[in-house]
């Protein structure tokens, strides 16, 4: 256990010593402030968009879930794995007295954690901003936005997850980072032509706060797509361990 969390803080130490980590967390930052400035500007010069203020964490919220936090993701995981055994430095971490288990547990747990990071300044930032823009309450809908915020985190984790499988199965974070957007993509779109195939991706559920907000889903529904999200972070988080454990560096 002291090697998982040692190897696990080092992992996190190597994102945050990447660019992209913190140039991310700065975007994460600022476009809550900047869209705050935005409606406080439409608001005084055209008295339209009153209101949005309180709304504005879920409106970051619903941004970040369907394109930027899945992006930082791709990046993120791609970095850690496919990126790591193109540099060759894979290799040093490997010959430390630590198992593969712990090396590929702890690498997902920092993602996890910079994941749970990126979703509390965000919610932090959009909703002093929020607070800010005329109109707008500081305690309107916290709750809702809380457990909103909490619920996505699982959701993103099973996306992060299925492009820390992708990344096994490449060497270079060209290849991994492609296949993953398309992917992605193609996911996304896939349900417009096929309705029912939503109900089975887990692309589908980036959205997936939205059934924790109010009281209008039965608790039978939300457990339901609770096991569903539930068991696809199983199942890849397990297929993932497989290949990496079998990986010949």
């Amino acid at each position: 256990m002291d090697r998982l969390y040692a190897n696990t803080l080092n992992e996190m130490e190597k994102l945050w010593k990447r660019r992209r980590t913190k140039g991310f967390l700065l975007l994460t930052l600022l476009v809550p402030i900047i869209s705050a400035i935005l409606l406080a500007f439409l608001q005084n010069h055209t008295g339209v968009f009153g209101g949005l203020g309180s709304n504005l964490p879920m409106l970051m919220l619903s941004l970040f879930t369907f394109a930027l936090l899945p992006l930082f993701l791709f990046m993120t995981a791609v970095d850690s794995f496919s990126g790591e055994v193109a540099a060759r430095t894979l290799k040093l971490v490997l010959v430390r007295p630590i198992s593969r288990t712990k090396v590929f547990a702890s690498k997902v747990l920092a993602i996890a954690v910079y994941l749970a990071v990126h979703l509390g300044v965000l919610w932090i930032a959009s909703a002093v901003s929020g607070w800010m823009v005329p109109g707008g309450e500081m305690a309107g809908g916290v709750l809702d936005s809380v457990k909103a915020y909490a619920a996505s985190f699982v959701p993103m984790m099973a996306i992060g997850l299925i492009v820390v499988f992708i990344a096994q199965c490449f060497s270079s974070t060209t290849g991994a980072m492609a296949t993953a957007i398309f992917i992605y993509a193609a996911a996304k779109l896939f349900p417009f032509v096929f309705p029912q195939f939503a109900v089975w991706s887990v692309f589908s559920y980036t959205n997936w706060y939205v059934l924790w907000v109010g009281n209008g889903m039965s608790m039978n529904t939300l457990l339901n797509t609770s096991v569903l999200l539930l068991s696809y972070c199983i199942i890849v988080y397990t297929a993932g361990w497989l290949l990496f454990d079998r990986k010949q560096l």
